[in-house]
């Protein structure tokens, strides 16, 4: 009679582990199959803003872009969001030289990492206290997290490495 127990407890064991396994796989199949959503301005309820600033003397204007539902690195998000970014030659994935062609060839080449001279892209991380931070961490590095704004302004030659993007923050929640 112990034997029949004890096992009976090992089978219902093995099956509430089975079940759970297969339940976890398949919300997992669910999350992954949604894809990423793009709405034009900051984000309102959920998801991550990107804010691309071209910088004061550009002449364009900023875009934002509200992702919702992308799991990945803020590199890959550009694309995400429907914008181009490169790198440079020396360093294809892991230095903004240029945000939708800015700036352009004549003034950056992109072949090493652009120096203070011509200008370059300085990247940035809202707060929960609704202000921009000069990011530690580069972009082909850093995971993408919802209800975190991640913001990108081109600095000219004396700007400061902290002039943030020209975009107000707001708090929202993520429930995504």
């Amino acid at each position: 009679m112990r034997s029949f127990v004890r096992l009976s407890l090992i089978g219902l064991v093995i099956l509430v582990a089975i079940g759970f396994a297969l339940s976890s796989n398949q919300n997992q199949a669910i999350d992954e199959g949604i894809p990423a959503s793009v709405e034009a301005g900051m984000c309102l309820d959920a998801g991550t803003s990107l804010v691309v600033d071209y910088g004061s003397a550009s002449g364009k204007p900023s875009e934002v872009k509200c992702v919702k539902n992308f799991k990945g690195y803020s590199w890959d998000m550009f694309e995400a969001a429907g914008l181009t970014v490169s790198g440079t030659d020396k360093y294809p994935v892991g230095f903004v030289c240029r945000i939708e062609g800015f700036p352009g060839e004549e003034v950056e080449p992109c072949a090493e990492t652009p120096g203070t001279k011509n200008g370059s892209w300085a990247y940035f991380l809202g707060t929960e206290t609704n202000s921009w931070l000069y990011s530690p961490i580069g972009a082909s590095t850093h995971k993408v997290k919802c209800g975190v704004s991640e913001g990108w302004r081109f600095l000219l030659p004396g700007e400061s490495i902290q002039t943030p993007p020209r975009i107000s923050l707001k708090s929202y929640g993520c429930n995504n």
